[in-house]
């Protein structure tokens, strides 16, 4: 960095400091006089030093920051306005390499927290150096020098916009005896994608990449998700959405059901061996009552598994019938039945 030279002389700049130091250690005469001493204690002297030398510290930076210096900064970009029906096909980059010129005082707050800013897209070229030196002027009182690169070539096609259903998988881990009630759910339950034609129309579904691991789970749970993109080009109209789950104890249960035949000719009948099935389910402890009342399951064997079945046996089907429970099958017993035809006489 380059300084251009201070107008002061050495004794108009640090005379201050001199004058300070002398003052400093005139009151410190004075007080071993009141006190009686005749020496300078060793408190005393690194009193003196550290306020000489912060004093001389605010001095130089007045004098020095004062100058004007050029300094690089990676200056963050987004974009600003883009044509009407248009969207970027690859993202802009996120920082761009700038030579700034200017006071130090004002720069030194630019390295440390440079402002974002706003790049324009047209159809070709962009021309970023003529827009960071637009925009640097006036709002922060300094110089843009060089940019590298000085120009960018952007690829604009037709803006799609597409709605689509999210997708998670997450890692969860329910206490014993504990599981989730039904499904999870997002709120909201989908999200507008936009961007470039060429990527949004081939997505079908949007699959959340947030990682989350939960252990001995009891109590409903409420995640906050974030739609995070690897592609920047690409715009979302939620950064959240919520998940959620219903948490219970479950408890087992067990109903011996008869075995009905389906879609069997009217003269056609036939017995099975055995005549029940036993089932055993899983279901939320508040709703086990519901579940003895109700025998939310049936089963049956379909007449098409027995018309061309030379084995004699055959593999009972379990209907869930009661939609209003979460339930889940567990097992059944038997895993198969023998089953023969009644002649009609």
């Amino acid at each position: 960095m380059k300084q251009s030279p201070p107008k002061n002389t050495l004794n108009t700049i640090f005379s201050p400091f001199i004058k300070a130091v002398r003052a400093i250690d005139t009151a410190l005469i004075g007080l071993r006089k009141e006190n009686g001493a005749s020496n300078t204690s060793r408190q005393e002297k690194i009193t003196v030093f550290v306020v000489s030398y912060v004093f001389a510290m605010t001095l130089w930076m007045v004098v020095n920051l004062n100058g004007s210096y050029n300094i690089e900064v990676e200056v963050p970009l987004e974009v600003g306005s883009v044509p009407e029906g248009m969207a970027l096909v690859d993202a802009i980059p996120e920082t761009i390499a700038a030579e700034i010129s200017g006071e130090g005082w004002k720069l030194i707050s630019m390295r440390n927290n440079p402002p974002t800013v706003p790049v324009d897209i047209n159809p070709g070229e962009v021309d970023v150096f003529s827009q960071l030196r637009q925009r640097f002027a006036p709002e922060q009182d300094v110089s843009v020098l060089n940019v590298q690169p000085t120009r960018l070539s952007l690829e604009l096609e037709p803006m799609k916009s597409k709605k689509l259903p999210l997708v998670w998988e997450p890692t969860l881990s329910y206490a014993e005896r504990y599981d989730r009630v039904g499904q999870g759910y997002f709120e909201p339950d989908s999200i507008w994608v936009s961007g470039a034609v060429s990527k949004v129309e081939s997505l079908e579904a949007w699959v959340i990449d947030y990682t989350i691991e939960l252990d001995n789970i009891r109590d409903d749970i409420t995640l906050q998700l974030p739609i995070i993109s690897p592609d920047p080009a690409l715009i979302f109209d939620q950064n959240l959405v919520s998940y959620h789950e219903t948490v219970t104890e479950y408890t087992e249960g067990e109903l011996s059901l008869v075995l009905r035949l389906e879609n069997a000719p009217t003269n056609q009948r036939f017995n099975f061996s055995p005549s029940t099935v036993t089932v055993q389910y899983r279901v939320p402890i508040e709703q086990y009552g519901e579940a003895e009342k109700t025998r939310p399951f049936e089963a049956y064997i379909d007449y098409e598994a027995i018309r061309n079945n030379t084995s004699g046996i055959v593999t009972p089907e379990i209907r869930f019938i009661d939609s209003e429970l979460a339930i889940e099958l567990k097992s059944f017993r038997p895993s198969v039945v023998s089953f023969f035809s009644l002649i009609n006489e």
